[in-house]
């Protein structure tokens, strides 16, 4: 079926945002002649002297690396200044992912960009806020941009090695990764990929060898030593023990191998990424696509080029998804108003149920706004959030503008205006109230900032979205007065936009 947004067999970036930010290279390089980052020269009397820590100011530090600029984002390169190095690992890894799609991609911002680390970090502690970030992307199903991240480092480590090896896995790539990584497995990090690397090159005798003196030693977790063994002897036994609790990439990928696989639906969203190699039916290919946009790290034209592979062969779920998707799509193509406008009221809450409102709007929108659907009020008003969510056309979002306080609201805020008065103790009210420079917030975050760090507060006003987003108006407005103090009113705006027009709350 032809769709004009299709275009699954071009490879994208994991995150559309970040497509135009990688055109941009990094600006710095680490030369030959340079030396480590993180370096700490010989100490000549430290009893007297404090240790001084030595990096050539061209060279980027190992925490410092990114994708793009601060500035790219609004923000200053020493957000983290002022911030414990361990209340900032915690903060990151503590990133919402059930929030607003503006604040989970402000977030993704925050772990992608170039921020100095916190001042005076230990020694013992440096790469310790790169492994943190990456940690948090994989986690969040961003392997392409966690893969494009730790391309960035100046060095690698064993810690570094150890993750790329488990997007490796995730993405089906092991055999490059073993080939890369011969010899760089650190003893500290690598002593199970050792050991599956070697089988997989066919020594079998030395992964024997090396998984008998990794265990003997203590050096391997016995969960992860039994799967081991069983994938060095391919054991075939009545009953084979359970998978483990815990179950690591390596640990998914050997039983997959065994013919003992593990469903990746009941799994991170990391490993939806599987079911995208051209090995899984079509069903196990949308849902873990459907995963991957709703957390923000698959374009949504992908996803659509999923939905339109093939006609659905049953109902229900999935199916009614793609369904609604390809009949929206004839409509379109057939610029038939009627048609259009019946389509649309039947898909979208088809969306709003599963919270792919966003992927829905991108995909869309553009489309839909010159179409004729004056004769249909519950068409009108979807369209016109549609052009809101994705702020596109909002010259035409204003000519079919809703006749409400919440609809004028939302357009106040579309256009950088000052919203109006609201009497009301609603949602609404409290988002008004963060864009009103008289009202202060109940945490008094503006106040704030000179005496706590900027990237304390930023961190607590993701959190405060993610409240937000669950229906609480205080955290609402708490966290969109934090996010404007901190520069970001235009983020700050889309999120409250968000917040009024999806409808989560419960």
């Amino acid at each position: 079926m032809p769709l004009a947004a299709q275009d699954a067999a071009r490879p994208q970036s994991a995150v559309g945002w970040l497509e135009e930010a990688l055109a941009f290279p990094l600006q710095h390089e680490l030369g030959d002649d340079l030396l480590m980052p993180g370096l700490l020269p010989p100490e000549e009397d430290a009893a007297q002297e404090p240790a001084i820590t030595v990096a050539p100011l061209s060279a980027p530090q190992l925490d410092q690396v990114g994708l793009f600029a601060a500035s790219r984002i609004g923000l200053n390169r020493d957000l983290w200044s002022g911030m414990p190095v361990a209340e900032l690992i915690s903060g990151l890894a503590a990133l919402p992912t059930d929030t607003m799609p503006a604040a989970l991609q402000l977030g993704y911002r925050l772990l992608l960009a170039e921020f100095d680390p916190p001042e005076q970090m230990p020694p013992e502690t440096r790469g310790t806020i790169l492994t943190a970030r990456i940690d948090k992307l994989i986690a969040m199903g961003a392997l392409e941009t966690a893969t494009q991240l730790l391309d960035a480092a100046p060095v690698q480590t064993g810690a570094l090695n150890s993750r790329a090896f488990d997007i490796a896995l995730l993405l089906g790539e092991e055999h490059r990764a073993c080939a890369q990584m011969q010899g760089m497995i650190s003893a500290e990090f690598g002593h199970a990929l050792q050991i599956f690397c070697l089988a997989r090159q066919g020594a079998w005798q030395a992964a024997h060898t090396t998984l008998d003196v990794a265990m003997s030693l203590g050096l391997l977790e016995p969960s992860e030593a039994q799967l081991l063994r069983r994938f060095l002897e391919e054991e075939e036994a009545e009953f084979l023990p359970a998978p483990p609790a815990e179950l690591t990439p390596l640990g998914w990928r050997i039983l997959e191998a065994l013919g003992d696989p593990v469903p990746t639906s009941s799994l991170p969203v990391a490993y939806a990424h599987a079911d995208l190699r051209g090995t899984s039916g079509w069903r196990a290919q949308l849902d873990a696509a459907e995963r991957l946009t709703r957390a923000g790290v698959m374009p949504a034209n992908r996803l659509l080029g999923l939905y339109a592979a093939r006609r659905p062969a049953a109902s229900g779920g999935v199916w009614e998804r793609v369904r609604a998707v390809q009949h929206l799509d004839q409509a379109l193509q057939h610029r038939d108003p009627a048609r259009v406008a019946s389509a649309l009221t039947a898909a979208w809450p088809l969306f709003e149920r599963v919270e792919l409102e966003m992927a829905f709007a991108e995909i869309f929108a553009e489309r839909l706004a010159d179409i004729a659907l004056d004769d249909d009020a519950e068409a009108q008003r979807i369209r016109w959030k549609l052009l809101l969510l994705t702020r596109t056309r909002l010259d035409r979002a204003t000519e079919i503008q809703p006749d409400s306080d919440t609809a004028r609201l939302v357009m106040a805020l579309a256009a950088g205006d000052a919203p109006a008065e609201l009497n009301s103790n609603t949602m609404a009210q409290a988002i008004r109230d963060a864009f009103d420079e008289a009202a202060a917030p109940d945490n008094a975050t503006t106040d704030a900032l000179p005496e706590r760090p900027s990237g304390a507060l930023m961190l607590d006003a993701l959190n405060d979205i993610a409240l937000a987003a669950a229906g609480d108006a205080r955290a609402a407005r708490n966290g969109l007065a934090a996010l404007r103090a901190l520069g970001l009113d235009s983020t700050a705006r889309q999120i409250a936009i968000e917040l009024l027009l999806l409808e989560r709350r419960g």
